[in-house]
């Protein structure tokens, strides 16, 4: 390729000198469009470096497919849509497989549950709160970036303790894999979750799984009507 303004080789006529002007004139504006659009590798560097490191998901957590449930009162005819977002957390790469094998039977388990645990529940809101204030969404706390790392030094450190270790007959565990979890702040979540993993351990082995998470969970109720609708 020439370079902008330069007359290439064998067209030394009246057309060079308006065939580079159109040739400099597109090679700015492509540079331009580059430039406003953050194109180039300097500029997807600079951002990569910037930026703030995104939450990695761990490959021991399990990202299910979302459960929906649906509660009638009868008696009153309200009507309540639910949308649940629940991840399993495996307590080792190894044990993620277990999770996966089993993983239509605890959906099954887990929308039992959630039928028993919600009609109360429904009833409940329903009984205590105007109609147009029952709903809401709930996000669960936002992930944990993961930590750096070890350095070399760390990782020799850890061999050599290791070592010692089996040298005096001791024997170190070794550190659970990372999660991303922050331990929720809403006390009614965090209770959900608790009795999901209890069921989630009846049905594999209670050492498989190390969590269960509540990442979203979507309440409408179709036949609410705000005040002054």
């Amino acid at each position: 390729m020439t370079e902008p303004g330069k007359n290439p080789k064998g067209f030394r006529n009246w057309l060079v000198m308006p065939l580079s002007a159109v040739s400099m004139g597109l090679m700015l504006l492509l540079a331009s469009d580059a430039h406003a659009s953050g194109g180039g590798h300097g500029g997807d560097a600079t951002s990569e470096s910037s930026g703030p490191k995104e939450p990695e998901i761990p490959e021991t957590v399990i990202q299910s497919d979302s459960i929906a449930l649906t509660v009638v009162l009868p008696k009153v005819g309200a009507i309540r849509q639910m949308v649940f977002h629940v991840w399993l957390e495996a307590s080792s790469v190894a044990d993620r497989a277990i999770l996966e094998q089993a993983e239509p039977k605890l959906q099954n388990a887990f929308l039992r549950d959630l039928q028993r645990i919600m009609y109360r529940d429904t009833q409940n809101r329903y009984d205590k709160l105007e109609a147009g204030k029952r709903g809401f969404v709930y996000n669960g706390p936002e992930l944990i970036a993961p930590p750096p790392p070890k350095t070399p030094e760390e990782l020799e450190a850890a061999k050599e303790a290791a070592e010692a270790a089996k040298e005096n007959g001791e024997e170190i565990k070794s550190e659970p894999p990372f999660s991303p979890f922050p331990p929720t702040t809403n006390r009614y979540f965090a209770a959900l979750q608790n009795r999901l993993l209890s069921t989630a351990r009846g049905i594999v082995p209670p050492e498989a799984i190390r969590s269960v998470q509540v990442r979203k969970f979507y309440d409408n109720w179709p036949g609410d009507k705000k005040p002054g609708r």
